[in-house]
């Protein structure tokens, strides 16, 4: 059996591999999280994680939650985290942070804009805090470690889900902010396995965060459609479109939605729709909305258990 040496993120977050997941938002369940968390690593709950349905009020959102985290723990008794997005003009992160009081979770991944007085307050409050600001910069980072984050992510353009805008890659932009901050830095965007962790890891990275590698598990609760048309999609085919009223970008398979907000962008839009993830990504429908994942996702040709996936990225950190 391997021997992984624990490193400053393994011995912050109480883990065993600085392997991180990436909060999927739908694409999250308690099942994955326990089995990130079992295999060594460090699983995330997504704001929709484990949710049955989609529900239409607060109240309802952070009872679901409840439900997943209470779940989640049948299934682990291992460190996992919570993924707190950023903006909040529904007050759903502020509602998801007092619900972590209440259940002990005690990692907080904050997703999106930087809000340093929110890490201030979760610090005093007893959290450990995993910075990913949306676009990220080295003075962003800087301001995120003053703030008292306690691991920050490089994330690269590289990677899947909601993209950065800026056009740097998870190399350059994992070298930089490493070279400016002392707190470790997880390298994000495109780290599937342990030759890419190996590459982060000699330009600074302590450990990886990694997301679209998790869909093609098979604890993942995408639909056997998403999987398929992720491993059927040919490197040249995939279409990136600007969203978010260009603060953000899509790579997805190519179906109606990416077709659609790629023309939207040609015309001026930069705040095209995203359809329905609900449909697409957990019923199936590739015609709902973005399936969206990394550049680099075609060199994986299988799907595999999350204990798999962790061991063989964590191994780049070696």
């Amino acid at each position: 059996m391997e021997k992984f040496q624990l490193n400053r993120v393994c011995k912050i977050l109480g883990i065993q591999k600085p392997v991180i997941q990436a909060p999927l938002y739908w694409l999250t369940s308690p099942k994955l999280v326990a089995a990130v968390s079992n295999a060594g690593g460090l699983g995330v709950l997504g704001p929709c994680g484990g949710f049955s349905k989609p529900v239409s009020t607060l109240q309802e959102s952070k009872e679901e939650m409840r439900k997943s985290i209470r779940k989640t723990r049948e299934l682990t008794n291992k460190p996992f985290g919570m993924n707190i997005p950023s903006p909040d003009p529904f007050g759903f992160s502020k509602d998801l942070v007092k619900l972590c009081k209440e259940e002990n979770v005690k990692i907080l991944v904050c997703a999106g804009d930087l809000v340093p007085n929110n890490y201030i307050k979760w610090k005093e409050e007893g959290f450990t805090v995993i910075s990913r600001e949306l676009n990220p910069s080295v003075r962003g980072a800087i301001e995120a470690e003053k703030a008292g984050a306690d691991i920050i992510v490089a994330t690269g353009c590289d990677e899947g889900g909601c993209m950065p805008i800026l056009t740097t890659g998870t190399t350059a932009i994992t070298a930089l902010i490493s070279d400016a901050v002392k707190v470790p830095v997880l390298a994000a965007g495109g780290i599937i396995n342990e030759k890419f962790a190996k590459a982060a890891a000699i330009v600074g990275a302590e450990g990886a965060y990694v997301g679209s590698r998790f869909i093609l598990s098979k604890e993942n609760p995408a639909s056997d459609k998403i999987k398929k048309d992720i491993l059927s999609t040919h490197p040249d085919d995939f279409i990136v479109y600007t969203h978010m009223a260009g603060k953000s970008r899509w790579r997805t398979t190519p179906h109606k939605v990416g077709k659609a907000g790629l023309e939207e962008n040609k015309k001026g839009n930069n705040n095209p729709s995203t359809g329905d993830f609900y449909k697409c990504v957990i019923k199936g429908d590739l015609e709902a909305s973005v399936n969206s994942v990394c550049n680099v996702i075609p060199l994986i040709k299988s799907i595999d258990s999350c204990k798999d996936i962790v061991n063989e990225i964590a191994r780049g950190f070696l």
